[in-house]
């Protein structure tokens, strides 16, 4: 996304530390980044932690459709930035449902007005 990144990750032990692993993620992009363009990221991130009824394939796929929804291609895989450094992605069947962030459930709105 021009203005924003997505990403998806998972701890690998009861140590990881997310906050950690943005900061450092942040400051090496902005390096190599800053010495050809200025400024990168802002100081804040926002985070959201998956719960169980979350399916990591659905909330992978919502990721992967970001670039479709904001019309910036028509299919998710011709948008050049997206990916996976643990998947083959392009190949991978779209899930039936799809995952809608709590800060987008318009459904959840509903029930709860």
């Amino acid at each position: 996304m021009p203005d924003h990144f997505h990403f998806l990750a998972e701890g690998r032990s009861d140590s990881s530390d997310l906050i950690r692993f943005v900061s450092q993620f942040k400051q090496q992009t902005a390096h190599e980044f800053g010495s050809v363009r200025g400024r990168l990221w802002q100081r804040y991130f926002y985070d959201h932690i998956l719960r169980g009824r979350d399916g990591l394939d659905a909330v992978a796929w919502y990721i992967w459709m970001n670039p479709v929804r904001k019309g910036l291609c028509k299919e998710p895989e011709d948008y050049p930035f997206s990916g996976s450094m643990t998947v083959e992605w392009k190949r991978k069947k779209r899930p039936e449902g799809s995952w809608t962030p709590p800060w987008n459930d318009r459904q959840g709105e509903k029930r709860a007005g």
